[in-house]
C-alpha cells in the first residue's frame, strides 16, 4: 500500500525536531498528507507540594508553560511543513493510547526513542516504541535518538527476517521504501547447526517485484539476536531497519520479545516496526 498519509507525533521531548524533519521529507517524497498530533502529558502535582496556594500556583504556572510549548511547536510544525498537505492537532492524555486511536486513518507513524531521562521541562517518551508497534496495525516508523534531520531514509535497507507472519508484515508495509532503495539486504539469524532457504525465498519473491535484494545468513552462536541484527546494520551501512515487532501479552500488559527489545534499546538507524 502507497504511504499518503502519515501520523506524525509531536510532543514537547529531545527528538521532536528530527521527527518533523524527517516526516516532512517523506510527505515530499511520497507525497504524502501529514497529520500532525502534538500530545500534551496532563499536568500533575509534584510529590513534595503542600498547601492550597502552592497547589494552585504551581497548577497555573505549568499550564502556561505547556500552552507555551504547545505554540512553539506549532510554529515550527507550520514553518517546516509550509507548501505541504497538514493538518495540526492538540490533544492532551497517554501518549500511545491518543497515538493507537488514530493510527488506523494513517499509512505510517512516526515517533521516536527518546532519551531515557527526563531533561528540564522536556518529557521523557522512552516507552512509546516499546508499546506502540504492539498496539497498533499500522507500522511504526521508529527514529533513533539522535536521527540527522538531513540524513536519508531506506537508500540502503537491510530486513530482518523469518518466516512469520510479523516479518511478513513488515516487509508488506516496507515495500515503498523497498521499491525505490538502491540495496536490500536479506538477513536471517539462523540456530546452530540449522539452515534454511527463508532469507533466498524472500529475495526471490522481491525479484518478482522488481527489487534486486541479496540473502545474508548468519549463525546465532551464543550471542543476542537483536545485537547482531544491529551489528549487521552497521556492516552494511543500512539507513532502515525493518523488522517485525515480536511480543505477548504478560497481566494485560504486551511486553516486547528480546531481538526486538534489544534492537529498540540500541537502535542507530531508523527502523520500520509491525506487529
Amino acid at each position: 500500500m502507497p504511504i499518503k498519509t502519515i501520523l506524525l507525533h509531536m510532543a514537547n521531548d529531545d527528538a521532536h525536531a528530527s521527527r518533523l524533519a524527517v516526516a516532512a521529507a517523506l510527505a515530499k517524497r511520497f507525497s504524502a498528507h501529514i497529520q500532525a498530533l502534538y500530545i500534551a502529558t496532563p499536568v500533575s502535582m509534584p510529590a513534595g507540594a503542600t498547601g492550597r496556594a502552592a497547589s494552585y500556583g504551581y497548577m497555573a504556572e505549568a499550564t502556561a508553560i505547556a500552552h507555551e510549548n504547545a505554540e512553539r511547536i506549532e510554529r515550527e510544525v507550520r514553518q517546516a511543513l509550509d507548501g505541504l498537505s497538514f493538518d495540526w492537532t492538540i490533544e492532551e492524555g497517554d501518549h500511545v493510547d491518543l497515538l493507537a486511536e488514530r493510527a488506523s486513518y494513517a499509512d505510517l507513524i512516526v515517533v521516536a526513542q527518546s532519551a531515557a531521562v527526563r531533561a528540564g521541562e522536556r518529557v521523557s517518551l522512552h516507552h512509546i516504541p516499546d508499546r506502540l508497534p504492539l498496539e497498533t496495525p499500522t507500522p511504526v516508523l521508529v527514529l533513533p535518538p539522535k536521527q540527522p534531520a538531513a540524513a536519508p531514509i531506506g537508500r540502503h535497507v537491510l530486513v530482518a527476517w523469518k518466516n512469520s507472519p510479523e516479518s511478513a508484515r513488515a516487509v508488506r508495509a516496507a515495500m515503498p521504501f523497498l521499491e525505490t532503495a538502491d540495496s536490500v539486504t536479506v538477513l536471517s539469524v539462523e540456530p546452530p547447526g540449522q539452515h534454511s532457504n527463508d532469507a533466498a525465498d524472500l529475495v526471490d519473491w522481491l525479484h518478482r517485484h522488481g527489487i534486486a535484494a541479496r540473502p545474508q545468513s548468519v549463525i546465532a552462536s551464543g550471542g543476542e539476536v537483536g545485537d547482531m541484527i544491529l551489528s549487521c546494520c552497521g556492516d552494511q551501512g543500512a539507513d532502515l531497519l525493518v523488522m517485525g515487532a515480536y511480543g505477548h501479552s504478560r497481566l494485560r500488559e504486551l511486553v516486547l520479545g528480546g531481538a526486538t527489545r534489544t534492537v529498540l534499546e540500541g537502535l542507530t538507524l531508523p527502523a520500520l516496526l509491525t506487529h
